[in-house]
């Protein structure tokens, strides 16, 4: 970071670079007019082009600046250039003089670097052009679109075939990300980057003040592996409250009331806006860009153009002005009877940002509509401005409803405790239970007091509907937590469509039982449900107990990946997330940022998998969303061993252990430990921990997890030993990629090289590469013992091809390719990855319970076999140096 405080890299702007290189030798082109609004770097690239000339041409460079101070004085920004006691009252000598001056040797002109030439006097415009016509000269220019221009300079941007214009814009969301990431050194957030991006506006420069100023601050720090801001909350530094308040200072003096109140209030109807100035200036505010004005329908509103203008015009306002700003606009609006959806919230907030409180009921309605918005904070402000014994239950219920979201979940088991006791009859108990118990849900990754809470409501409800709304709820709760066929028993009646007066029980159970379905190996069935739910919850809209329908997809993205859609399972999470980036809703994206990175990590991409779980575990962190972070931990643990990053691994096993397993997805939580011991050599060590989980998968009825464990045993050696209970678990599951994994385990088992190929083209289809590879690996060992080196190198090459998707990701079965590992025995491949990663004799002789003579005997016959004479030359031929430093097998 500290590389970059002063100079940022360049993102996006390779070809131009390029582009400049070659036109500065091909020698036809010898001006370069670089265009574009402030902000979108200019300058820099300008200075990429000296640079560039000085290390690619080998020519001189020379630099000016033009101001309009400069331009009052002919010639006055670039004097530094001209010869000195030059007159330039005698044309033909005077430029002759300058020439020369600027003349670099033949054929390598200066490359004179002019910035803001939009400001430059005619003088030195005309002067300018002579030198380009001559070729004394090279110019490099920038200049402000928008911005009006003499003659002589618009001549000189305008200059003929031999002048190259290029316009520049402001970055699109992929630069900005791309930028903020290589600047940062490290993953961001998506939430944080869409919030840079929203507030910059793709402007470089304002860019570059957000983050920078954010880090000093301390707003933007890492969340363990990812870059985040605390509730998007970026501060303004100084550098940048120059430039805005400069381009504030353009608008009239009249305007000032105007633009304090939107600053204050948001946006405004066109109708108030031209209650606090005329209609002149209102036009000349908006041509400057400052606001900006909208046509919804037949209402046309006025807000202002940039985020960062509200928040420094209002560090401006005095507390008298806003109390009379705020104030009189509510009471405005009020006289109008509040008509519109969003009236209440509007009067509420302007009320409270005036005078510090309102109404009771008027904040109650103006929190539920903040609340369909999905925009917590506002929720918490209104309602927390409540005084408590003026409190509903329906205000309870809101507020902890808020809080447990935004991960305030002590507090939030405050309110809806005082909620609980409220309720009067069946409704409002459930009312106040569900939320309750999904608050306590999230509060510890045990079951039993959210179940306390939902069976102490059941015992007192009088109605046998109301006891269902309940049942439904303990369903739910159960089915995502470790007790998938208890869970979708007790939802097993639940409706094919919610009630319309509380849908919030049904949108969770349908998720729960989507998640169940596919669980137990249901995938169709999961499939159709999480669609038909993600519709429903789409007509019903945000703002219930799970807070946006995006949610829907989490269930729907793990029965497409064991379909076999993988992609399309990736696709499904990218474009939900992607429409998440707005919304407030830390569970949604948490648990789609978790599918997200199980779909990379099926696929082998382990690079693109740690984003995703980094993405999950912070937002658990931030949020107190705690309950399946084991695994997010476990999936990192897991990708660094996956690409050698062994420190980063095992820095992240006292993590690991802060969190105790919550039941979902039984088994899984394990993979992180199991491929640790993998990457070290220690096989037989990591299927022993794949086993134990998988025997717990399949007790608790998690059949996804158990193919999954299996799948890695028979990847890690041992496919004999359960390649019968895959084929097992594929005749009860209808998912296609279990029936391809236990087709991969069978071939794998027999050393058959024709079916492992099948399964290999099988695999690919289907989207894992990676599974996809290792199948193709084996079958080219397979026909090396063969005898069939023309099909083992078939094989190996499209191995090798395959390996190449897979974002440098290392197993043991890849580990073969490109070299004559597999002419090694399995017991010598276990022994020679483990002495690769730097145990000692001792130490395999004891994990594998051999003596050590025996180990050093199968080292010599490994060395012999590889043509290597120790182990570092083993470790290199063996291209598989997950360990660093020497490791105990029993670690």
């Amino acid at each position: 970071m500290q590389g970059w405080a002063d100079r940022w890299p360049l993102v996006g702007r390779q070809p131009l670079l390029d582009s400049f290189v070659r036109d500065l030798s091909d020698g036809h082109t010898n001006g370069w007019m670089i265009c574009g609004p402030a902000g979108v770097g200019k300058t820099r690239l300008a200075e990429e082009f000296l640079e560039l000339a000085i290390a690619v041409g080998g020519q001189r460079t020379a630099r000016a600046v033009a101001s309009k101070a400069a331009a009052q004085v002919p010639l006055s920004a670039i004097a530094h250039l001209l010869p000195p006691g030059i007159d330039l009252t005698d044309p033909v000598s005077g430029f002759r003089a300058v020439a020369q001056t600027l003349a670099g040797p033949p054929g390598k002109p200066t490359v004179v670097f002019v910035d803001d030439m939009h400001l430059l006097d005619s003088s030195s415009a005309v002067l300018f052009g002579q030198l380009l016509n001559a070729r004394a000269i090279a110019l490099v220019g920038t200049a402000r679109t928008g911005e009006p221009v003499g003659d002589a300079v618009e001549a000189l941007l305008q200059h003929g075939d031999r002048v190259r214009r290029i316009d520049l814009s402001h970055m699109d969301r992929a630069q900005v990300e791309a930028l903020v990431q290589r600047v940062l050194g490290g993953l961001v957030g998506s939430r944080t980057l869409h919030a840079l991006f929203t507030a910059s506006g793709g402007n470089v420069l304002f860019l570059r003040e957000l983050v920078l100023g954010a880090v000093e601050s301390g707003t933007l720090s890492l969340n363990g592996d990812v870059w985040e801001i605390p509730d998007q909350w970026l501060a303004v530094t100084p550098h940048l409250n120059d430039l805005i308040t400069a381009k504030i200072a353009s608008a009239p003096p009249a305007a000032l009331p105007l633009l304090q109140s939107l600053a204050l209030c948001g946006t405004l109807s066109v109708t108030d806006a031209a209650s606090i100035v005329d209609r002149v200036h209102l036009a000349e505010v908006e041509s400057s860009g400052i606001i900006r004005v909208t046509a919804h329908g037949r209402r046309i509103t006025v807000a202002l153009s940039h985020p960062l203008y509200s928040e420094v015009i209002a560090a401006g306002i005095s507390p008298l002005q806003r109390y009379d700003l705020g104030l009189n606009l509510a009471e405005r609006l009020e006289t109008h009877g509040l008509k519109r959806r969003d009236d209440a919230l509007h009067s509420a907030s302007w009320r409270l940002a005036a005078i510090g409180t309102a109404d009771p009921a008027l904040l109650a309605r103006a929190a539920t509509i903040a609340m369909n918005a999905n925009d917590n904070e506002q929720v918490i402000e209104l309602l927390t401005a409540i005084k408590p014994e003026q409190r509903t239950l329906e205000t309870r219920v809101l507020l902890g409803r808020v809080l447990t979201y935004t991960g305030h979940l002590e507090r939030a088991e405050a309110i809806l405790a005082e909620a609980d006791a409220y309720a009067r009859n069946d409704q409002e108990k459930i009312t106040a239970v569900t939320i309750r118990s999904m608050n306590l849900f999230w509060s510890s990754p045990h079951l039993d007091q959210a179940l306390s809470v939902v069976a102490d409501a059941r015992a007192v409800l009088r109605t046998r509907t109301a006891k269902q709304q309940l049942r439904f709820m303990e369903g739910a709760m159960r089915a995502a937590s470790g007790q998938p066929e208890a869970g979708l028993r007790l939802l097993d009646d639940l409706p094919g469509a919610p009630p319309q007066d509380s849908p919030d029980i049904w949108l969770l159970a349908v998720t729960a039982k989507a998640l169940g379905l596919a669980t137990v190996g249901r995938v169709a069935q999961a499939k159709a449900l999480a669609e038909h739910g993600h519709s429903m919850h789409q007509a019903i809209g945000e703002g219930t107990l799970l807070p946006h329908p995006e949610i829907q997809l989490a269930p729907l993205a793990l029965a497409l990946s064991e379909t076999g859609l993988i992609s399309e399972a990736r696709e499904a999470c990218l474009s939900a997330f992607e429409r998440l980036q707005a919304s407030p809703s830390p569970l949604a994206r948490q648990w789609l940022a978790y599918y997200s990175a199980r779909t990379e990590w099926l696929a082998g991409h382990p690079s693109s998998a740690r984003r995703w779980y980094a993405e999950a575990a912070a937002l658990a962190r931030t949020h107190q969303h705690t309950r399946t972070t084991r695994h997010f931990v476990s999936g990192l643990i897991a990708c660094a061993a996956l690409t050698g990053g062994m420190d980063t691994a095992e820095s992240l096993l006292p993590d690991l252990e802060q969190y105790a397993p919550s039941g979902f997805m039984a088994g899984e939580e394990t993979l992180g430990t199991a491929w640790l011991h993998a990457a070290r050599g220690n096989l037989s060590r990591a299927r022993d921990v794949l086993n134990t989980a998988a025997a717990h998968a399949r007790r608790t009825g998690h059949t996804l997890s158990e193919v999954l464990l299996l799948t890695d045993i028979a990847r890690l050696g041992d496919a004999p030993g359960v390649q019968h209970r895959l084929t097992e678990l594929a005749s009860d599951c209808d998912g296609a990629l279990t029936h391809a994994r236990a087709h991969f385990a069978t071939a794998l088992a027999d050393n058959d090289p024709i079916r492992l190929m099948d399964c290999s083209h099988d695999l690919e289809r289907m989207g894992s590469p990676i599974l996809a590879a290792e199948a193709a690996a084996a079958s080219a060992s397979a026909w090396t013992r063969h005898g069939d080196p023309r099909k083992a190198t078939a094989g190996t090459a499209r191995a090798t091809a395959l390996a190449a998707e897979c974002e440098g990701a290392r197993t043991p079965l890849l580990s073969a390719l490109g070299n004559p590992s597999s002419r090694l025995t399995k017991r010598e491949l276990e022994i020679a990855l483990m002495a690769a990663a730097g145990n000692s004799s001792k130490a395999i002789s004891q994990h594998l319970t051999l003596s050590v003579r025996t180990v050093d005997n199968h080292l010599q016959h490994i060395f012999l076999k590889l043509g290597v004479r120790n182990r570092a030359d083993l470790a290199k031929a063996l291209e598989y140096q997950a360990a660093r430093r020497p490791k105990s097998p029993g670690m």
